[in-house]
């Protein structure tokens, strides 16, 4: 390996005109020497376009500014058809990197064997309501982690992931779906280890428009990706056999989500129902579950109460609060 290979990160943009600025300028700052930025706008109807083409002139950047939207999977392929880098990292357009980020992920990729394809790490969460940044903790695992990410749930905290380039010679974006986002991972690690930095390398921002909001988009789409993934024709057996376990995380996560976060009670249910036909103790044995089923029927000023005093309570326990200067 060179002692700085090109780095290419990407950033698919939609929409954030108020937001770019930061994301392009915290990957032009960082430490790391060798990066080219690749910015991929996905036919916004703002005014992206001209807080974009400030850097068209700039020599690490590369521009593509669509016409119509086409879908973030679509918005990845079109980037890596011009990537020249060794190393690719993603970076949404309404988060930014911390300056050290690439610098310390490639000297994990120096130091790590061949069979690593993604090196990821800690990450932190802004939240833009309340102007206060946290720091996220999650499960770490390392190796070959498929069934680790079937059983647990992501773990992988999604704006900090670096790859390596040739990994997506063997797993592209799958473009049926608009957004495969994170669950890309579960391909991935089918084929090459992860490898884990235990600092902060990356932000993610809170905010009314984030994609992630549309929970119940959402949710149809990461039902309809594992019906597809677990039928997958090269699947081991030891992974296929997860698929109820797979789908029941899913369930019980967008449904507590849908009815707590979202006030969407039909839509929650619905998600608790196909849990309880899965499998029935799913359901009867999880109290939180029955808590979010029953504050389904509550007025919707209610769930909101219980909402509140349930991320009080996580933020105690779960999460520390930093200034956000």
């Amino acid at each position: 390996m060179q002692s700085h290979p090109l780095v290419t990160v990407v950033i698919p943009s939609f929409n954030h005109a108020a937001y770019i600025d930061v994301a392009v300028e915290s990957v032009l700052a960082q430490t790391y020497p060798e990066i080219e930025l690749v910015i991929v706008d996905d036919g916004s109807t703002d005014n992206s376009h001209d807080v974009i083409r400030k850097y068209e002139h700039h020599p690490q950047v590369t521009i593509i500014l669509n016409t119509e939207n086409a879908g973030q999977s679509a918005v990845l392929n079109q980037a890596l058809a011009v990537a020249k880098g060794e190393f690719v990292a993603f970076l949404p357009s309404d988060d930014w990197y911390l300056p050290h980020k690439t610098e310390v992920q490639v000297e994990k990729f120096k130091n790590s064997s061949d069979s690593v394809g993604v090196v990821y790490a800690n990450g932190q969460r802004f939240f833009e309501d309340t102007g206060k940044t946290i720091d996220v903790k999650l499960p770490v695992h390392e190796g070959y982690i498929a069934k680790r990410l079937i059983q647990e749930g992501n773990f992988i905290y999604p704006v900090t992931p670096l790859y390596r380039r040739a990994v997506f010679d063997h797993v592209q974006p799958n473009e049926q779906f608009r957004a495969e986002g994170e669950a890309v991972h579960l391909r991935i690690a089918l084929k090459y280890e992860y490898a884990h930095v235990d600092e902060n390398v990356a932000v993610m921002r809170d905010h009314s428009s984030n994609i992630g909001k549309a929970a119940s988009i959402m949710n149809d789409e990461l039902i309809r990706h594992r019906e597809w993934y677990f039928n997958l024709p090269d699947l081991p057996e030891d992974v296929r056999s997860l698929k109820d376990d797979s789908l029941l995380r899913i369930y019980r996560v967008k449904a507590m989500q849908l009815i707590l976060d979202r006030q969407e009670t039909r839509k929650g249910r619905e998600n608790i129902y196909k849990c309880f036909a899965l499998r029935p103790s799913a359901v009867l044995q999880d109290p939180k579950l029955l808590v979010s089923y029953g504050a389904s029927f509550l007025p919707k000023s209610w769930i909101g109460k219980i909402t509140a005093m349930r991320k009080r309570s996580l933020a105690k326990r779960d999460i520390y609060y930093t200034s956000q200067k």
